[in-house]
């Protein structure tokens, strides 16, 4: 009798639960289960793609930090903005005399590899700096972030990714100095600043009106990057050999492989829209030659007007033909 009255009084909380609950859980006996699917969130766009870069705004200020040093034909300044939140420096040479109405014309000098530990401010790339400088250009050195006192992390996969966001908001911040004329904005690279110039253009287009590459660490992307993290490891270093693992992981972590070709400055030559002039040395120590020429085919195949200079036997510095070099650059900035 207790059994049966345990069951009875189960089977009656059973039907409350069921008369209480059952409008919400079917609409009436004969229809299924009506279960609601919410849209799934929109993918967030990797920001290290070129289409994400170019969707960015850019924007800074130039700070005159310290007076570097005072010679015939230019003024030199530490200076200073901000990229990402993070304070950078940058070496300005800025001409001896009454700028053009418009102002001078600026060349930004995007260097290449130093150790950031090692990396000057006010000494690396200051010849380079110079010449440009004493021929009438405001000249702007940007550290890129890690190097010298510049705030942020020079290591990684992205690094060079990360310089150009540099470079873009540096070049933003020069249509609020007086003195410089954001029109006439032209582009040097080296080595791995070549690579970090081309970026630049690609993001900007005609944000700038010219540049020079020397040197060109451009190649198809990862290999543009995981080729200097493999090299030289012969004899064996281990340290080298785990820093190559590591960035291995980045590039597993960051980027499914249908995105390389939307990280690749080399895939997407075809958005640059300014004139392009390319310097490589035939023994050249560090950035192999074919890729200079791998370059030149590309802007070939793409229409981009290019010029390519070969410098035969000479160094990664085309130290035999520098002002050579420098003055054919002079030659494509001041055309009108």
């Amino acid at each position: 009798m207790r059994n049966l009255s345990i069951a009875l009084l189960l089977a009656l909380i059973l039907a409350l639960v069921i008369g209480f609950f059952g409008t919400w859980i079917t609409k009436s006996d004969s229809q299924p289960l009506q279960v609601a699917i919410l849209p799934s969130p929109a993918p967030v766009s990797n920001p290290y793609l070129i289409t994400s870069m170019k969707a960015r705004q850019y924007s800074s200020e130039i700070k005159i930090e310290n007076k570097v040093r005072q010679t015939s034909s230019f003024t030199s300044y530490k200076v200073s903005y901000t990229s990402d939140g993070l304070k950078q420096f940058a070496l300005m040479n800025v001409p001896i005399g009454n700028p053009p109405a418009s102002g001078w014309p600026v060349v930004i000098v995007n260097h290449g590899f130093i150790d950031p530990e090692i990396y000057s401010t006010e000494n690396s790339y200051v010849n380079t700096s110079a010449y440009y400088a004493g021929v009438g250009f405001l000249v702007l050195k940007p550290d890129y972030r890690g190097h010298d006192n510049s705030e942020g992390g020079a290591e990684g996969l992205v690094s060079r990714i990360n310089y150009a966001v540099d470079v873009l908001n540096l070049i933003a911040a020069i249509a609020k100095l007086d003195t410089a004329d954001p029109g006439k904005v032209f582009l040097y690279g080296h080595s791995m600043g070549g690579d970090v110039a081309l970026r630049v253009m690609e993001v900007c287009g005609t944000c700038v009106r010219a540049a020079s590459l020397w040197a060109p660490a451009v190649a198809d992307w990862p290999e543009s990057f995981l080729y200097f993290s493999r090299k030289n490891q012969n004899p064996p270093d281990p340290k080298k050999a785990e820093r190559h693992a590591r960035r291995l992981k980045e590039l597993q972590e960051l980027f499914i492989e249908d995105q390389y070709s939307q990280v690749s400055t080399f895939a997407n030559v075809n958005l640059v829209k300014v004139p392009v002039i390319i310097h490589h040395a035939t023994a050249d120590q560090s950035v192999p030659y074919e890729w200079g020429q791998n370059l030149s085919a590309k802007f070939e195949e793409n229409n981009i007007d290019y010029q390519f200079y070969s410098y035969q036997g000479d160094n990664h510095d085309i130290a035999a033909n520098w002002s050579t070099a420098l003055n054919r650059d002079i030659d494509l900035f001041i055309k009108p």
